[in-house]
């Protein structure tokens, strides 16, 4: 089966793959934080797509939100987010995570040529030693996710 990004199935199938590999779990043991990540500036195929999928009439941005307690506790897919409510957030333009959904394969250096187009909410030392501890691992769970962009 693949599975469409963005959507509440695919984020769904990140948190159970996430909680069914070692590296992950090993990287996220003694972590408990919960994450927002944002993504604005929606292409218009992306907005119809989820328009049609959700019936909701206004879509201006996606979130994806992820509670951490050793491993994935809870994953959700948000339209609209209110990001105020939450500690830790990242805001990017939806073609800025597309860049970083194509580079999983390095997400070292590719987190890092996105770096600059991050708007960051909460503490960046907490969210880079985050990162640094989770990055590799996540990805190579991404990478076996068999998904389906809209663009």
């Amino acid at each position: 089966m693949t599975y469409i990004f963005p959507s509440r199935e695919w984020v769904d199938v990140l948190c159970l793959s996430l909680n069914s590999d070692r590296d992950f779990l090993n990287a996220i043991n003694g972590w408990k934080i919960d994450l927002l990540l944002v993504g604005r500036n929606l292409s218009p195929n992306v907005i119809n797509y989820l328009q049609r999928t959700y019936g909701v009439n206004r879509v201006d941005t996606v979130g994806i939100f992820l509670k951490f307690n050793n491993s994935c506790n809870e994953a959700s897919f948000i339209i609209n987010p209110d990001v105020g409510s939450y500690d830790y957030v990242v805001i990017a333009d939806y073609d800025v995570w597309l860049k970083v959904l194509s580079g999983l394969s390095d997400p070292v250096t590719t987190m890092l040529s996105v770096f600059r187009k991050l708007e960051v909410r909460g503490s960046m030392v907490t969210l880079v030693r985050l990162a640094a501890n989770i990055v590799s691992p996540m990805a190579r769970v991404i990478m076996r996710i068999p998904t389906e962009i809209i663009r």
